[in-house]
């Protein structure tokens, strides 16, 4: 089957592929040992490849990159209406107001068409927007140092929904990536 040179050559390439893979330094090994203590820092922050959805264009990504980059540049508020909210979005800074106004307005036009781009970090709340976009009503205006939406809808169910991913946002602009570690995190617990 195999004659002895033949044999030697495989058990030579095994090995080296066995110890590529598990030779490790001490400082890889304290690396390792760091990001796992601190699982927020396990993520490829540099990359975020968790920003990739099923149908996401580089320019959507690169976007999102950049809002969660400068999550500290970014201001927002927040006002919970009867039947939606309203909220404010703006950053003093030109490439991150372009980031976000371009984000926002693709999103509204997603919600509205229904197309879910089931980004591998997006919440629950927002699949179950998406689930309700008939149900929701939506203005939007480009501000001077941002952008402005008013989302409203008719079932409380839905109010609620708008309410709570506009909270997750909240969360996402004081804490970047940390917000969605934080979130996965508690789910995990949870089920």
């Amino acid at each position: 089957m195999f004659n002895n040179l033949q044999k030697k050559t495989f058990l030579f390439l095994l090995l080296l592929i066995i110890n590529s893979t598990s030779v490790m330094s001490a400082d890889d090994m304290k690396h390792k040992k760091y990001k796992h203590d601190h699982g927020h820092s396990e993520h490829d922050e540099m990359n975020m490849p968790g920003l990739q959805g099923i149908d996401t264009t580089e320019s959507e990504v690169n976007d999102l990159k950049t809002i969660f980059k400068n999550h500290k540049e970014i201001k927002r508020t927040v006002t919970n209406l009867d039947n939606g909210i309203k909220t404010e979005t703006y950053s003093n800074n030109e490439e991150i107001r372009s980031a976000i106004v371009n984000h926002v307005t693709l999103m509204v036009t997603r919600i509205q068409e229904n197309r879910n781009p089931k980004v591998m970090i997006q919440s629950p709340t927002l699949d179950k927007l998406f689930n309700n976009f008939d149900k929701i009503e939506t203005s939007v205006e480009l501000t001077d140092t941002g952008i402005a939406v008013i989302q409203t809808s008719e079932d409380p169910k839905v109010v609620k929904l708008l309410q709570t991913h506009a909270s997750e946002i909240n969360d996402m602009v004081e804490k970047g990536m940390r917000a969605i570690h934080e979130r996965m995190m508690s789910s995990k617990k949870f089920n």
